[in-house]
């Protein structure tokens, strides 16, 4: 569902606040495709919430390919076009619930970065709160930390990290359906506050919204998932965001009436890409 609604965002929103030009450079095809219906499905009236992402029995789907073009501005108002072509491919949880199951998603040792989705119900302080709502239980089976570790020895076994040192791949860890939360902290919080429009990655704000990201994860009871981070890797982010916007009919599997609103779901994204240098970066 995330990415299902990312996609939408990078053609639309994303492209407008860079004045760029953002393209599926691998065809509407494969993971792409798949994203397309899934939107479509939730964007009907009385939209229905897409299932999880599946496990994968056997071999490997075609990846989102896309190819983003801008002109890059540099010191002395120059300008120079830039582009690169990056790829999105999904995988379940069930893939990460073991380090067995992980190591066997091979394509995590080629990857620039990594955008690891973790569900805020799956955390011991909300999961009471979650089958209150109508969560469905059984997925919950997974917890955050689990997922983490399991990553984690994909990444240090495709790093060969030395013992006693941290993964250099860079991290964004986002905490989704963050929106469930909303009424938790006051309207002014920054993980409520929409995302900026300027045609640069805030790194200020954004390390403000990672520093209140943290505290709520520890709150949940996620201070084990905290440390693990800390102690195994060089360069993460901690993210909140909704691809939704407001709470869905979880008992139903349907769209909240006011549609989809997302918010904050390219952060990610745009971190990695001013990690590397492809956008600028402030603060």
């Amino acid at each position: 569902m995330m990415l299902a609604v990312l996609q939408r965002e990078l053609f639309s929103t994303v492209a407008r606040r860079f004045e760029a030009s953002i393209d599926s450079a691998g065809g509407k095809e494969g993971l792409s495709a798949d994203l397309e219906l899934l939107l479509k499905g939730m964007q009907n009236q009385g939209g229905e919430l897409p299932e999880q992402t599946a496990q994968k029995a056997s071999g490997m789907s075609i990846p989102a390919v896309f190819e983003w073009r801008y002109a890059k501005k540099f010191i002395g108002n120059r300008t120079r076009d830039v582009s690169t072509i990056f790829s999105f491919y999904d995988t379940a949880g069930e893939d990460l619930a073991t380090e067995d199951r992980a190591l066997g998603q091979h394509y995590l040792g080629a990857t620039d970065g990594v955008i690891l989705l973790l569900d805020p119900f799956g955390f011991s302080g909300n999961r009471d709160k979650a089958i209150a709502r109508g969560v469905d239980p059984s997925s919950l089976e997974t917890s955050p930390e689990t997922v983490l570790r399991a990553i984690t020895t994909v990444l240090q076994t495709a790093e060969r990290t030395k013992k006693n040192k941290r993964i250099k791949q860079p991290v964004a860890v986002v905490v989704s359906k963050i929106d469930a939360f909303f009424d938790d902290i006051p309207s002014d919080h920054p993980v409520r506050k929409p995302a900026q429009r300027l045609p640069y990655f805030d790194d200020a704000e954004s390390r403000n919204i990672h520093d209140h990201v943290a505290a709520m994860i520890d709150e949940w009871g996620g201070g084990q998932l905290l440390r693990l981070l800390e102690a195994n890797y060089d360069n993460y982010r901690l993210f909140g965001a909704s691809a939704l916007g407001a709470e869905p009919e979880y008992r139903q599997l349907k769209v909240n009436n006011r549609g989809i609103l997302p918010h904050r779901v390219a952060d990610p994204l745009l971190w990695l890409m001013a990690d590397r240098g492809f956008l600028p970066k402030e603060g």
